[in-house]
């Protein structure tokens, strides 16, 4: 995993040990850092920023992190840099303007300028290809969204999005490519129909401030977007339903997000100098059926799936306070009322990605695990019922005294 500062260094971290591979500093010298990142196909990997007024504003390295290319096009800061799906092309987007496509390594192993794009009237801040690399999308300062088809390094203007009120961060195409998602400075998330250009729906007042970044998961559940400045928030949608589903407090600000290939994680870049790897996988549990729903809510802990606060964006439905009630009945009843339930569910029926992996190993141990509430429960209510009995039996005695009083 790569990872770039506002100072200037690359750090490439082994994920399976958590140690720093390679690191290279002061990689721009002009004081704006490391903007973004791409890994090309060959293990190359591109970096963006600013090296001054006449450096090098795109820099291709190694695997292993020693210089391989620099190249000048832009003129100024280049904010923003990916990678097609084939790995044949890569994408820059400048405070110029300017979008330009550049080529995959050829012959003598150096990157080429293919096609300078010039659609925006002011800086840009994000450049996204669509998951089967047909389209290429840009956003930035002027407030508008283009969406290009895209063929073997030749792009074509196809639609002009707008709607935004304040420049576009972030954009995110979704897996099917049919919707591609805009974070702004106007605080609003907005999913857009590519195909051809209209408006589909648009989440005012997701953040309390700017959304500085949005991303689908790969498997097309959920969408992740995360606030800058005074809002210090990352937050979940269901990407279906665009209801908010949870939303993670945090004490820094996120500066970019994305979710990895299995949709599990959440990889996060921090102002607090941190890269920061949050489990995603919970919180797709509230795409299942309700039926689902309602039993995850006994095989897994408590929290880990939770029913929304009725808001603006979320109004409370009859079945969900029936699905809630339901939820706290199975999760407080135990095994006796969930092994109804399971009596006709078999745990190989569940989706892969959700399946606890202790059914896997061993199916038993649910059975188990429920039984043990189950007996845990009775000796609470058996507790209880004692502490009532002795309760009432002191009352029984208080009265009789009262009575011989009386008499």
């Amino acid at each position: 995993m790569a990872s770039g500062s506002l100072s200037g260094s690359i750090i490439i971290h082994s994920t399976s040990s958590n140690k720093v591979e390679y690191r290279v500093d002061n990689v721009f010298a002009y004081g704006i850092g490391v903007k973004g990142l791409c890994y090309l196909l060959n293990g190359s990997l591109v970096a963006c920023g600013n090296d001054g007024p006449v450096g090098a504003y795109l820099k291709v390295f190694s695997p292993s992190l020693e210089l391989v290319q620099t190249l000048v096009a832009h003129n100024g800061n280049v904010r923003c840099v990916t990678v097609s799906p084939s790995g044949s092309h890569f994408a820059s987007g400048g405070e110029d303007g300017k979008v330009i496509i550049w080529s995959e390594p050829g012959e003598g192993g150096e990157l080429a300028r293919v096609q300078v794009l010039e659609d925006h009237t002011s800086y840009i801040n994000a450049v996204c290809f669509s998951p089967d690399g047909k389209q290429l999308a840009t956003g930035g300062g002027d407030r508008s969204i283009k969406t290009y088809s895209f063929n073997e390094g030749n792009a074509i203007l196809a639609h002009t999005l707008e709607g935004h009120t304040f420049n576009v961060k972030s954009l995110s195409f979704s897996p099917d490519c049919k919707l591609l998602c805009s974070g702004s400075s106007d605080r609003s998330i907005k999913f857009w129909n590519p195909a051809d250009g209209s408006l589909v729906k648009s989440i005012d007042q997701a953040h309390t401030n700017v959304v500085v970044s949005v991303s689908y998961s790969p498997n097309g559940r959920v969408l992740v977007s995360a606030g800058y400045y005074l809002d210090k928030t990352m937050k979940i949608w269901d990407a279906e339903t665009f209801e908010l589903k949870h939303t993670f407090e945090q004490e820094y600000r996120t500066e970019q997000i994305t979710i990895t290939a299995d949709s599990n994680y959440i990889v996060s870049a921090n102002e607090d100098h941190t890269v920061r790897i949050t489990p995603c996988r919970e919180y797709h549990l509230t795409g299942l059926t309700p039926i689902l729903n309602l039993i995850l809510h006994v095989v897994y802990k408590w929290e880990f799936v939770s029913f929304l606060e009725p808001n603006e964006n979320t109004p409370s439905s009859p079945l969900e306070k029936v699905m809630r009630r339901l939820g706290e009945c199975v999760h407080n009843g135990g095994y006796n009322v969930t092994s109804e339930i399971l009596s006709f569910l078999s745990p190989a029926h569940l989706p892969v990605q959700i399946t606890p992996t202790r059914w896997k190993r061993d199916p038993e141990s649910l059975i188990l695990f429920m039984r043990a509430r189950y007996e845990r429960s009775q000796e609470e209510n058996a507790s209880k019922k004692d502490s009532m009995i002795n309760h009432l039996l002191k009352r029984i005695e208080l009265l009789e005294v009262e009575n011989e009083e009386d008499y």
